[in-house]
């Protein structure tokens, strides 16, 4: 492929992102021909650093023009998520702007408040100090404050009580979502509470009228008993169930109790987990997702580049039925949490933050689910954190790569990528810039071809789990943010990283699918088989999506290492 058609193709997708896959391959033949040359190839396969390969300065002028023109057009906003699952919903569920305009709402809400209906006709039936916290909440959001802690608020009709919170459309302004806190109160569910917290039948109780929005008061005065009494049990149940408050109390019951909602919450191309912001210590924000059972066992998931909370969507009732509480810090550059300056700077905000959410947390040595590239962050973590993490089950995950008979074995698009940031690091910026395109626009699907090919064991799989749509949500999640996180792992990945884990640390399990097309199962066995804490362990049927394929075997391991002593 000569200079000027590779130039042509620059501009080509720029213009239109749908062209990606065949600029793309104008990229591949002019980088092989490049590396054909054996003394060329023989010469970058010996170094240590980025870098090294030779590109025509104009052609270099060509990348750096068409990115800047990408930054000046600006990003495409993708339709909103988040409004149509809302319409579609049956249940009682509200996304308002926050101005107090109702953007969309479920079929629940629609019956009772009328087609029409706006903000007001909610918050005539809020009861107490509902009205005045909902405004509150509103305010946050029109400020830009996506770390307001959600509320509940209690109603004069059904449901009885709301929860609002801060909603994140991706590349859409703050907004806040109030949904139908809806449960079936059952002997199961007193049963669960009796079982997971150790709770008395009378702490139950309390539970269970605090639940229908009685206050302690009311309590006291329909039982019998004494306010005092009543109190105490009540910050006995705070006690048992780690909850700070009643607000927060009633979202653990509700969550907990509420089997049927969560089956029906989010669709497959919707990551519908919760999330909050936090402030941290760093002076950085960062997203947290939560999934699983409330009082379970903790697992820190550390996603990849471009799955991102995808796996946790998917695999969210299994984590709940193994007893297992995740908690899945965004790294910096992705989703909502702001990048840093470099990819040194990335693995220290990392390691910082994930000390801080176990301090914050309380988390006795949890166990660390890497995830692809987010395995390269937990060896880091199990070093530096040593007993205060049990170890790291690391999916899909390697070494770095470094050499290029490694990359010359992977699929071709991970491979046009990984040379780039491994020979021309300075020319991977507009590679992600010109993805981002494509995930904005309505032929994300094209990105998904171009990664892995129809009739390849990724795409079998993709469609005999019927997960494609998720996938996107997670191609989305990658770019939130821009492309800093993207950007900081592809340089990471193709350098150096082992002086960072050391020679110990927590124990390290390495499950590799045999038909993994990025990293061979070889090379992840070799790199297991040089640190005395790290072992590994091959699944012959699977592949990449070792988590999605096989996601009781990975769970196994979790629990293994969750006993650990």
């Amino acid at each position: 492929m000569s200079r000027d058609q590779v130039v042509a193709a620059i501009y080509e997708t720029v213009l239109r992102p749908e062209l990606y896959e065949m600029f793309m391959e104008a990229w591949e033949d002019h980088i092989g021909a490049i590396l054909s040359d054996p003394s060329v190839a023989a010469s970058l396969d010996a170094r240590d650093v980025q870098g090294g390969m030779e590109i025509d300065p104009e052609l270099q002028a060509h990348f750096a023009r068409a990115h800047d023109i990408l930054e000046q057009i600006g990003r495409k906003l993708p339709r909103s998520e988040l409004r149509s699952r809302v319409a579609r919903t049956q249940g009682f569920a509200i996304l308002a702007s926050p101005e107090g305009r109702i953007l969309a709402a479920g079929s629940a809400a629609r019956d009772l408040l009328g087609e029409r209906a706006a903000l007001e006709d909610l918050t005539a039936h809020l009861v107490g100090h509902g009205a005045r916290m909902l405004e509150a909440l509103l305010k946050a959001a029109r400020a830009g404050d996506k770390s307001a802690n959600p509320l509940v608020l209690t109603t004069d009709i059904r449901p009885r009580h709301l929860i609002a919170r801060i909603a994140f459309d991706e590349g859409a302004p703050v907004q806040v979502m109030i949904e139908g806190l809806d449960y079936q109160w059952t002997r199961e569910a007193e049963q669960m509470l009796v079982t997971s917290f150790g709770l008395s039948r009378a702490e139950v109780e309390v539970v269970r009228k605090l639940m229908t929005g009685q206050s302690l008061r009311d309590i006291a005065d329909s039982s019998g008993r004494s306010e005092h009494t009543v109190r105490n049990q009540a910050k006995s149940v705070l006690a048992k169930t780690g909850a700070p408050g009643q607000v927060e109390l009633i979202r653990l019951v509700a969550y907990l109790v509420d089997t049927e909602a969560r089956t029906r919450a989010g669709h497959p191309g919707m990551v519908a987990l919760p999330s909050e912001i936090w402030r941290m210590r760093s002076g950085l924000d960062m997203q947290l997702f939560r999934c699983g059972d409330p009082g379970g066992r903790p697992v820190i998931y550390l996603h990849g580049m471009l799955d991102g909370m995808a796996p946790l969507q998917f695999l969210q009732d299994r984590f709940r039925r193994r007893g297992m509480r995740v908690l899945a810090p965004v790294r910096p550059g992705y989703g909502l949490s702001p990048g840093v300056a470099s990819p040194e700077a990335a693995i220290d905000a990392v390691a910082a933050h994930v000390g801080e959410l176990i301090e914050r947390e309380g988390l006795d040595r949890p166990v660390i689910l890497g995830h692809m590239a987010g395995a390269l962050f937990g060896h880091v973590l199990c070093n530096r954190l040593r007993d205060g993490v049990a170890g790291m089950v690391a999916v899909s995950g390697g070494g770095p790569i470094l050499r290029m008979k490694q990359i010359s074995q992977m699929a071709p698009r991970q491979r046009v990528m990984s040379y780039t940031a491994r020979y021309t690091p300075a020319l991977l910026p507009f590679f992600v810039r010109a993805g981002m395109a494509l995930i904005d626009s309505d032929q994300i699907g094209k990105l998904m071809d171009s990664l892995y090919r129809p009739g390849s064991h990724e795409r079998t799989v993709i469609a005999r789990l019927g997960v494609e749509e998720l996938m996107h949500a997670g191609y989305r999640f990658a770019v939130q943010s821009g492309a800093g996180g993207f950007v900081s792992d592809g340089h990471l990945m193709v350098r150096n990283w082992t002086p960072l884990i050391g020679s110990g640390g927590a124990p390290v399990v390495h499950l590799h699918g045999a038909h993994d097309p990025v990293l061979s199962a070889s090379a992840t066995e070799a790199f297991a088989a040089v640190h005395s804490h790290v072992s590994f362990r091959l699944r012959p049927e699977a592949g990449q999506f070792l988590l999605y394929e096989e996601p009781h075997y990975v769970l196994d391991a979790i629990a293994e290492m969750a006993v650990r002593p």
